[in-house]
């Protein structure tokens, strides 16, 4: 996920800085990041679990954040920022003589642009009407405060490429959350989110998911219970050795048992318990490290067939989550001590 942003993603932005991409292109170079994500080998391709347009969805909308390509075309387009903020440089001089027969500042125009003539300018002037069917007017997003142009959302009181595209993907992309009460949570791993996420959509690579999928793995029945079906569901709370577990956790953390077979719902459940905003994400980074370990001792019975016992994953979970609270948070780091009485009194 990480290389498929941050560097698949950014190898062509000085291209896209400048032109702006045809469909064709962007449907290619999105094409490349989807097939490095879910995985092709020998021109066939590998299971994906979800849908391409979550994975690109904004954070704050429930997605993971990658980020559109298109998106990052029309907000790295600026350039009709840097020629209304820096009208005296030479090339804004002559972009203004060119495409308005004036001086910059003189014109009513936002962005110069005479249509009749080709070149680079006439894609960078093309993002107004792009961003327009986005239902991004620039005329009301690009203001004018003093001597300096803003992008009126940019908390810094400036112009920035994120804010345009966090504009622009978050009118793009459905705003819906498929109804699941997630929240990405910084104090985890990437790793331990992207499947809390999945989780809590279903979509895991279970035993009853992967036959419905077409792959041929045999009887369909939980690794550790023996007795009903392997889904999603029952791996994270219908087991009986899942609902051990979560129970011990609840214990810990002073919370009354809840009762449900449904992981989203018991995640929101959990939420509504009273207390601040840090002992809310303190809980919510535990219910993490529940999730990942569930999925870590499962695979450790399916393809290792070794049986975790369930207070060992329990002190496992503890610990998991005292380290990322320790190292990925800024909160006075906690004693083990008063962390395994889950004591954090000091830590709010």
């Amino acid at each position: 996920m990480t290389l498929a942003k941050s560097v698949l993603g950014s190898l062509p932005s000085y291209f896209l800085s400048l032109f702006s991409a045809p469909k064709c292109v962007v449907k290619k170079l999105e094409k490349i990041r989807r097939e490095f994500i879910w995985g092709k080998s020998n021109n066939r391709y590998k299971l994906g679990w979800i849908r391409w347009e979550l994975l690109l969805k904004v954070k704050k909308a429930g997605g993971m954040g990658m980020g559109s390509i298109q998106s990052f075309n029309l907000a790295l387009t600026k350039w009709w920022w840097r020629l209304k903020g820096n009208p005296n440089h030479l090339w804004a001089e002559v972009i203004a003589a060119i495409h308005g027969g004036n001086s910059i500042s003189s014109s009513n125009l936002l962005i110069l642009l005479k249509k009749t003539i080709p070149g680079i300018w006439k894609d960078i002037g093309s993002v107004q009407a792009a961003l327009g069917k986005l239902g991004i007017d620039l005329k009301d997003n690009l203001v004018l405060d003093g001597r300096v142009w803003k992008w009126r959302s940019e908390p810094n009181g400036s112009f920035s490429v994120r804010q345009v595209r966090m504009g622009i993907e978050s009118r793009s992309l459905e705003e819906n959350r498929d109804n699941v009460a997630f929240d990405w949570n910084n104090w985890a791993p990437p790793k331990a989110i992207y499947l809390l996420s999945r989780a809590q959509m279903g979509k895991i690579a279970s035993k009853v998911g992967l036959l419905q999928r077409g792959v041929p793995i045999g009887d369909s029945l939980c690794s550790r219970c023996g007795i009903h079906d392997e889904d999603p569901v029952h791996i994270f709370m219908s087991c009986l050795w899942a609902q051990c577990i979560w129970w011990s956790i609840l214990t810990w953390l002073r919370i009354r048992f809840i009762t449900s077979n449904n992981l989203n719902d018991f995640v929101l459940q959990v939420k509504l318990n009273p207390g601040d905003k840090v002992w809310k994400k303190v809980v919510y980074t535990i219910i993490m490290a529940t999730v990942w370990n569930l999925w870590k001792v499962r695979n450790e019975k399916v393809f290792e067939d070794s049986f975790i016992p369930f207070r060992m994953t329990v002190e496992q979970i503890k610990e998991d989550a005292f380290l990322w609270i320790s190292n990925r948070s800024r909160l006075k780091k906690p004693s083990w001590e008063n962390w395994k009485d889950f004591n954090i009194i000091d830590q709010m």
